[in-house]
């Protein structure tokens, strides 16, 4: 038996060998233990075999795994398989050298990692390997990791333009059918949400629609405001001319992105500012916009607001329906109640339809603070 010696420190000599690509060197070796090169013994303190160590060498990866049947699914102490590493670190011509051993089947489930994924998730940052795994092995684009994640969502999600666009041409731009949605009726789009250069392409080249709904309705324009990404936003302002208030871009409750990207002053002041949306804009149950803000307590927001219409905050077009004033919907909110009245000069004697003024609706809460 061969004896454990090291090269450099911590490195036995047999994979200092294959990792420099001696393969003469190695086939003495080899031969030297009758072949039992995958043995446990005869791994490094990491777990890993002399295939792992020869993996940028393909001569030396051919006579393992075709004269000494090195598994190409074995791992190191981290549970990574060999042939998932050599996706990783883009090596196409030891991948395609693996691929023709097992006859093409590299998407079978013994081929996936413990975490579900396939040489296609690990191969995603280089363009060139998933073109060969998608073009020449009919790797699927929505072949899923355990946790149900399709890859053409995981490539949105990382913003990898360049793999998208090669995905996109061989579906023929299609990527917007429902084969191509996940579990949640997600979209590529949804996914690519938080990379503006992906948005743009989906939108502008691949004609994405960006009222596209997921399983629970909310359209992806929505989703974006609801995020605050105001860049994002932008980007499909324009792409609509400004038309963001017309009703075409209402969700199924009424709501505008002004009402979704509440929460976001940025976003609030970019819409109010530069793309005119009306404060009083109802959703369908006919709650104004400026009134949702006021019942939410936003005061920041509330005050963007007041600057906007120069504090003519409590005149009668800023009422709802019922003639409740902001400071009707801001009674829970003492730190709004008192900027209404000590900044803005809000009456507190002013009534609704129905007579009732916010010190009517103040003792009938039982806000006594306010």
């Amino acid at each position: 038996m061969m004896s454990t010696e090291y090269a450099h420190g911590s490195v036995p000599v047999l994979h200092y060998v294959a990792s420099e690509g001696l393969l003469d060197v190695l086939k003495c070796m080899v031969m030297n233990i009758n072949g039992h090169i995958m043995d446990k013994q005869y791994r490094d303190t990491d777990g890993q075999t002399v295939l792992h160590c020869a993996v940028k060498h393909i001569d030396v990866v051919k006579y393992l795994i075709n004269e000494c049947n090195c598994d190409i699914m074995v791992t190191d102490k981290d549970g990574v398989p060999v042939l998932h590493y050599v996706a990783s670190e883009g090596l196409l011509d030891v991948l395609k050298c693996m691929v023709v051993n097992i006859n093409g089947h590299i998407m079978d489930k013994q081929y996936h990692d413990t975490n579900g994924r396939t040489v296609l998730h690990c191969a995603v940052k280089h363009i060139d390997v998933v073109k060969y795994l998608i073009n020449e092995c009919n790797c699927d684009i929505m072949v899923t990791d355990k946790d149900g994640v399709p890859f053409v969502h995981y490539v949105a999600s990382e913003g990898l333009l360049d793999v998208l666009k090669c995905m996109v041409m061989n579906i023929n731009g299609h990527i917007m059918d429902k084969q191509y949605r996940d579990t949640d009726g997600q979209t590529v789009l949804h996914c690519a949400v938080k990379h503006i250069d992906v948005v743009k392409y989906l939108i502008n080249e691949c004609n994405c629609d960006i009222m596209v709904t997921d399983k629970d309705g909310v359209p992806f324009l929505h989703y974006v405001a609801s995020e605050g990404l105001l860049d994002v936003l932008k980007c499909m302002v324009m792409n609509i001319n400004g038309h963001i208030m017309d009703k075409q871009y209402h969700d199924t409750n009424g709501r505008t992105v002004l009402h979704c990207a509440v929460k976001h002053i940025d976003v609030v002041k970019y819409l109010i500012n530069e793309c005119n949306c009306d404060i009083m804009v109802t959703d369908k149950d006919g709650v104004p916009f400026v009134h949702y803000v006021a019942s939410e307590g936003l005061l920041d927001v509330l005050k963007c607001m007041v600057v906007n219409i120069n504090g003519h905050i409590m005149d009668e077009q800023y009422c709802d329906t019922k003639g409740q004033t902001v400071l009707h919907l801001a009674v829970k909110h003492i730190d709004v109640v008192q900027y209404l009245i000590n900044e803005c000069n809000c009456d507190i004697m002013t009534p609704d339809n129905y007579g009732n003024t916010i010190l009517h609706d103040a003792a009938s809460e039982g806000l006594f603070d306010v």
